[in-house]
């Protein structure tokens, strides 16, 4: 293998790239290398590195070029919209990148690589690649980044933390797909100002979606054009009352399913942001204004997240706290809006905009009290938060080693994660099966040290009924591979559709987000 080398300057050659998905409107467009900096996560991509040029789709070095351009363009989107940098990967390694990890319609992110297929279109006789794709490598590449982030959610059986997972990787397509001059162009022209229409954008990965729906029938996908559209109706319910055997044009456990909740209230405050802007600004510029403002406001909402679980509502009801503090209420209306129209409801807005947790305006931090007390390095400050964990105080708050640092301070964790075992005779042979059920704090710190901003997800010590219902799902899904330690490489797992695996222990753990 020869990994694909960083580097800075080069050739300016021009490439051939998709700016969206093999399959829309938008089609080929020219682009410059964008060259990933020293300063960025650093990816290594399987197979030599080929010169920049106008490469043909389908052929090894067109895909290259796809990709490194895809991964790039989504780091940087998200650098821009958290407004830092972070260097590393979930565990400080290069992400290694294979653009043909063999056959299958589909693409996964292990937290050592990110892995997509390829198959042929048995209706068309069309070879698809995943790697073509800048919806479904954002997507991947999403994952990733919300792990830097939020590492708690990766093994919590949690459906709709499972869940938001998905969404924020959707998200990502979006936002990513829509820093593209030619896709806003399109966008616009297809759109006609009718938002409440699916479009080139909405639609996501269309050329997967095609493939699946030829090969495998409208039992698998109920659309032959997307593999899932951001524009969509779905309202919220809990995750555990629906159906796994329901079809893609119902809504379901499964994470994939369950996530166009959220996707959904999402792009639907976008472009109600849009419309509004595209009464005072050129399209362009109003498409770029929705874009930073919305993928914004849900940057702050991942920073200011609690380890531990991800609710629908508390992201939205961050989202809007941080626009009333930091945007002046700029998009809270559109959010209440799309959130509404998808079931998901927001608290009140209390009668001064401090945001949650009373974030205070700048100049008014040691007024507060509440903060200071729960701050770890203050005198008393570890009692207090155990206290308000609703932990024992003999018990473990891990800090997280390497905070996430700005210019104006940084950001880090404490948690504690509790391991349950879980006896029930209807469990079969995964009786016995151990969950984690996590909780803990969020921090961010100004550049003087103190605490700004606090979130808690205290523990919710939950009972046998409790937990069994949090794992059947995942059971009726046949999401549990059964075998006990059970060892091979990811792909094994992914081909087997098993994205949990089970240690000698039993203690259950994430192999894979696809």
């Amino acid at each position: 293998m020869t990994g694909a080398k960083r580097r800075k300057g080069g050739a300016s050659s021009e490439i051939r790239f998709y700016p969206n998905d093999p399959d829309a409107p938008v089609g080929l467009q020219s682009a410059t290398p964008v060259h990933p900096s020293d300063s960025e996560p650093s990816f290594t991509i399987d197979g030599p590195r080929y010169a920049p040029a106008p490469y043909d789709p389908g052929t090894l070095a067109f895909q290259y070029w796809q990709g490194e351009v895809a991964l790039a363009r989504t780091i940087r989107v998200w650098e821009d919209l958290f407004e830092r940098d972070f260097t590393q990967w979930h565990d400080g390694r290069p992400l290694r990148v294979k653009l043909r990890a063999g056959k299958d319609l589909n693409a996964f992110y292990d937290r050592k690589s990110l892995q997509f297929f390829y198959d042929v279109d048995k209706k068309t006789g069309r070879t698809v690649y995943a790697a073509e794709s800048l919806d479904i490598v954002a997507h991947e590449t999403g994952h990733a980044v919300l792990d830097v982030y939020q590492p708690g959610f990766w093994s919590t059986p949690d459906l709709e933390t499972a869940s938001f997972h998905e969404a924020f990787a959707d998200c990502s397509a979006l936002l990513t797909t829509l820093t593209d001059p030619a896709v806003r162009r399109a966008l616009l022209e297809e759109a006609g100002g009718a938002w409440d229409r699916s479009n080139q954008v909405s639609r996501l990965a269309e050329a997967l979606g095609r493939a699946i729906y030829d090969n495998y029938g409208p039992g698998a996908l109920s659309d032959p054009t997307r593999l899932r559209d951001a524009r969509n109706g779905f309202r919220y319910a809990d995750p555990g009352s629906l159906s796994p055997s329901a079809g893609d044009s119902e809504l379901a456990p499964e994470p994939h399913s369950f996530s166009r909740v959220f996707t959904g209230a999402f792009y639907d405050a976008l472009v109600q942001v849009l419309a509004r802007a595209l009464k005072k600004m050129k399209g362009d510029e109003a498409i770029e204004h929705a874009r930073r403002l919305l993928g914004r406001l849900l940057a702050r909402a991942i920073e200011k997240l609690p380890p531990g679980v991800a609710r629908y509502a508390d992201i939205g009801a961050l989202m809007r706290g941080t626009d009333q503090t930091e945007e002046g209420g700029l998009a809270t209306a559109a959010i209440e809006a799309g959130f509404a129209r998808h079931g998901i409801d927001l608290p009140a807005l209390p009668g001064e905009k401090t945001g949650r947790k009373g974030r205070a305006p700048k100049g008014r931090v040691g007024a507060l009290s509440p903060l200071r007390a729960l701050d770890p390095e203050r005198p008393g400050g570890l009692a207090a938060m155990r206290a308000a964990l609703h932990l024992p105080p003999s018990a473990k708050l891990v800090r997280r080693a390497a905070p996430l640092r700005s210019r104006e301070g940084w950001r880090e964790q404490l948690s504690h994660v509790h391991e349950f075992p879980i006896r029930h005779r209807s469990l079969g042979r995964l009786n016995g099966i151990i969950v984690r059920v996590p909780c803990g704090c969020t921090l961010i710190r100004g550049g003087s040290g103190e605490v700004v901003d606090l979130t808690l997800a205290p523990h919710p010590h939950p009972g046998p009924t409790e937990l069994l219902r949090t794992i059947r799902p995942w059971i009726r899904m046949d999401a549990i591979h059964p075998t006990r330690g059970a060892r091979a490489p990811s792909r094994e797992f992914f081909r087997e559709r098993k994205p949990f695996r089970l240690t000698a222990e039993g203690l259950l753990e994430r192999v894979y987000f696809d």
